[in-house]
């Protein structure tokens, strides 16, 4: 028949062929293009991390507004890449240890700029602004795996972006609880010992920082117990089981069971205490050990 003669196949096929073709150089250009946006992301956040040391140090406001607009610069890229990074690969960016650290710094920017906007806490940005810098700097030297099929083949499921966007947020508040902690361990030591030095006059308040801390460790539990409903909803969807026996899961409920300890002292203590900060401090150990497990010790939570 004429629709299936040689000739007819033959123009079907490299048809198929360009479009393919300019498929991937349009992926190609927004791959070059988010590369770039998470550049200049780098490049401000650094700028940043650099002005709100500085700011901290040497208390001067020209500083700290510099530091709050290449934050705000850099989040601005920052995000465009992450659309971008989604719309180009065709599936949430949170794929791989590269795209979790990227979005981790992403979401320590928000958490930030959360807390800045209700506490109006400059000094955190002295301690989260670098930690945002490592972040993005570790995840752009990471190769992408995307080529792997068989990986991205187990992001079938819609429970997987409510799930990782989840505990992402959950790490990003319970660092704002070990930074506050830090602070209020420095603060309190300053008033113990009555020194009253340089750092007594930059660190906010033992009240400030608690509030936060009390804030942060409330919302980091909650964005947590709802990452475990949400895990236990995505394995039974995909393997008829609640429980997979995996590494992260155990560290993920040592995790769970640390901070609701830790809640449950800081509401029988009034919220306050140095040994609630140290409890702070000693959970994102934990914390560390729950967003790596999988990575070092293998199990059902490895993609990419």
């Amino acid at each position: 028949m004429p629709g299936n003669s040689p000739t007819r196949r033959r123009i079907v096929n490299s048809g198929k062929q360009r479009m393919l073709a300019v498929s991937q150089r349009a992926k190609l250009r927004l791959s070059q293009v988010m590369k770039v946006l998470l550049l200049i992301a780098l490049a401000a956040y650094v700028i940043a991390a650099v002005h709100s040391v500085l700011a901290f140090l040497r208390k001067r406001r020209i500083l700290e507004n510099l530091s709050l607009l290449a934050l705000g610069i850099g989040f601005a890229a920052h995000t465009s890449a992450l659309f971008l990074d989604w719309v180009n690969n065709g599936h949430y960016p949170l794929f791989g240890l590269r795209e979790a650290l990227s979005f981790l710094a992403w979401t320590l920017v928000a958490s930030y700029a959360l807390t800045l906007i209700r506490y109006r806490t400059l000094a955190l940005g002295s301690f989260i602004s670098p930690v945002v810098v490592l972040f993005l700097t570790a995840s752009l030297l990471f190769p992408d795996h995307h080529g792997n099929a068989s990986a991205l083949g187990r992001l079938d499921s819609a429970w997987i972006p409510v799930h990782t966007t989840l505990w992402i947020f959950a790490y990003a508040s319970l660092f704002v609880v070990f930074v506050a902690s830090i602070m209020y361990i420095l603060q309190e030591r300053e008033l113990r010992q009555k020194t009253f030095g340089s750092l007594f006059h930059r660190l906010p308040s033992l009240t400030a920082m608690n509030e936060i801390a009390a804030t942060a460790t409330t919302i980091g539990f909650s964005l947590i117990t709802a990452g475990i409903i949400s895990g236990v909803l995505l394995s039974w969807s995909r393997t008829g089981r609640v429980w997979q026996n995996d590494p992260k899961e155990i560290l993920a409920f040592l995790t769970w069971l640390l901070y609701f300890g830790l809640i449950f002292y800081r509401t029988t203590k009034s919220w306050r205490g140095a040994r609630a900060a140290w409890m702070g401090v000693a959970g994102f150990g934990l914390v560390i050990c729950t967003f790596l497990g999988a990575r070092f010790m293998g199990g059902y939570h490895i993609f990419g």
